[in-house]
């Protein structure tokens, strides 16, 4: 990034925030992507985040797979929407 995007990013994040959609539940969320989990296993998980159970090769897969969901749910909306305007 340059300087100019670097002022920018703080006030852009803060404005999205703000945006109706976009705060996550963190304990729902992590429960869902971590279903597996048993409750205490899941406590842990929320009280000291994600990189104290897993190793972080073992993280970007699941990030990637979250990612992949979202955008395949997200294309098949718009595909269903866009084609009814």
């Amino acid at each position: 990034m340059d300087e100019e995007e670097d002022q920018f990013l703080p006030e852009i994040v803060s404005k999205a925030i703000k945006l109706p959609g976009v705060k996550v539940d963190r304990r729902a969320f992590l429960a869902k992507t971590f279903n597996h989990l048993k409750d205490t296993e899941l406590a842990q998980l929320v009280d000291q985040g994600p990189q104290s159970l897993y190793k972080a090769k073992d993280l970007i897969k699941v990030a990637n797979r979250v990612v992949l969901n979202d955008t395949e749910k997200s294309t098949v909306f718009f595909f269903c929407c866009g084609t009814a305007l």
